[in-house]
């Protein structure tokens, strides 16, 4: 496994945001208001049966809580900077209620946006114009009927306006050790792009598989792009795709890839789910990719590579091609 390289992307892959909050009273406020909760909305047409559209309300395991994701607004860039070049910053709008008739603790909560028939990953920003949640430990406690309400920023990637964006909201109780999971489902603001195309070329099942295409049970892994000499080494990145192709949602990618070099197979990295990339569930029928991000000897290039994913369970698929 990497050390200081994983430790580096570690943060930079984290793309669900732990949202906690802060104590509330009886005065309803922007992100404390009381209210009647609305029933919630079974998938609509169009939606594979367990994604409920942006805008609607979804109850979490106990029905002690209900959650709503709002549409997605276009949002004024971070001061910071920290937008990515070409990126467009938005902003998704999360509700916690309190249906239960006891003052609760907050679900610590994480929230994952992917965006496209890729499920393309998105990377969560922070500014003073966002109303964010305090730590995690912040012990943030609801009055009955109350809804705790957050506004998050996060930066979608190039050419994906008006694009589908698939929500993933995990909560977890306190006194669980499990999170519940829903996902919604809208689009991006703005006016229609060039589409991310889908890539079609599958590879036959017994046969090798070249970099860029799928496996015939739905994962890809792209060529590698290369950055320069560094000590002897280049940092690359992939993108690894996962199909989900039930009626259930999946339990993140949970795919350990490594990179293997040269006609002797020789491991130059190794990376895995949480570690080398961000992870969170992905939801019935959809597809989820993210940037990994490796390094190799910069004496294996150019050269053949072998990049095999093992999958939950033990099974391995092996995704051959060049470093150039």
């Amino acid at each position: 496994m990497k050390t200081a390289t994983l430790a580096g992307t570690c943060a930079a892959a984290l793309l669900a945001l732990v949202l906690t909050g802060c104590s509330q009273d009886g005065t309803a406020t922007a992100g404390d208001h009381a209210g009647s909760s609305r029933p919630a909305a079974a998938s609509p047409a169009g939606l594979p049966d367990g994604i409920a559209a942006l805008g609607s309300q979804q109850q979490l395991g106990d029905e002690a809580w209900k959650a709503t994701v709002h549409p997605l607004n276009t949002a004024t860039p971070p001061a910071d900077g920290s937008l990515p070049a070409g990126w467009s910053p938005a902003r998704v709008q999360v509700d916690l209620t309190n249906i239960g008739s006891d003052i609760a603790l907050l679900p610590e909560t994480a929230v994952t946006v992917r965006v496209g028939e890729l499920g393309l990953e998105t990377k969560p920003f922070t500014d003073q114009n966002l109303a964010d949640f305090p730590k995690p430990d912040a012990g943030t406690k609801v009055k009955p009927g109350a809804t705790f309400t957050a506004n998050l920023g996060v930066a979608v990637p190039p050419q994906t306006a008006s694009q589908r964006a698939t929500v993933t909201l995990e909560a977890t109780q306190a006194g669980l050790a499990e999170a519940d999971t829903v996902f919604f489902e809208g689009t991006l603001p703005g006016s229609p792009t060039r589409a991310t195309p889908t890539p079609a070329d599958t590879a036959a099942t017994g046969s090798a598989i070249a970099l860029g295409q799928w496996s015939s049970d739905g994962v890809r892994v792209s060529p590698l792009q290369l950055a320069g000499d560094k000590g002897g080494r280049r940092d690359a990145t992939l993108e690894l795709s996962v199909r989900n192709t039930d009626d259930d949602p999946r339990a993140g990618m949970g795919v350990t890839l490594r990179v293997l070099v040269g006609a002797d197979l020789t491991t130059a990295d190794t990376v895995s789910a949480g570690l080398g990339y961000q992870d969170a569930p992905i939801a019935p029928h959809r597809t989820a990719t993210d940037t990994v991000r490796v390094s190799v000897p910069s004496r294996a290039v150019p050269g053949p590579v072998t990049v095999q994913a093992e999958q939950r369970g033990g099974s391995q698929l092996m995704f051959e091609g060049s470093l150039k």
